[in-house]
């Protein structure tokens, strides 16, 4: 993704990539303490694939930050229909999880989530 924000012309230093976390959750939570570090306060540019961007902005949404939705690319992830359904139904599970997994995280640590 980085390398598509730097194509559409965003320029390196305003690119912050986490690329520490094993899953979606992990990640948002990553993120935001790499934002809270800077002390930015937001928004929030969110890239990722067509099918998986809703879970990445609404998790993102619920650490609190305003959050701008970067277009995907426009060719799929995958090529094969029956792969895209397979992702699309993956978070069609993905997503309340990860809200739930989210919420008991936020509730544990406090609303920011750190």
């Amino acid at each position: 993704m980085a390398t598509l924000l730097g194509a559409a012309g965003v320029p390196p230093d305003a690119l912050l990539v986490e690329d520490t976390a094993p899953d979606t959750l992990a990640s948002v939570i990553a993120c935001t303490r790499l934002l809270r570090q800077r002390g930015h306060v937001g928004p929030v540019a969110v890239a990722s694939s067509a099918y998986h961007l809703p879970r990445c902005l609404v998790l993102m949404r619920m650490m609190g930050w305003p959050v701008v939705r970067v277009p995907p690319p426009p060719v799929p992830a995958a090529r094969r229909w029956s792969k895209r359904w397979l992702w699309r139904l993956r978070e069609v599970a993905a997503l309340p999880w990860d809200v739930l997994l989210l919420a008991g995280h936020l509730l544990r640590a406090g609303r920011d989530g750190d």
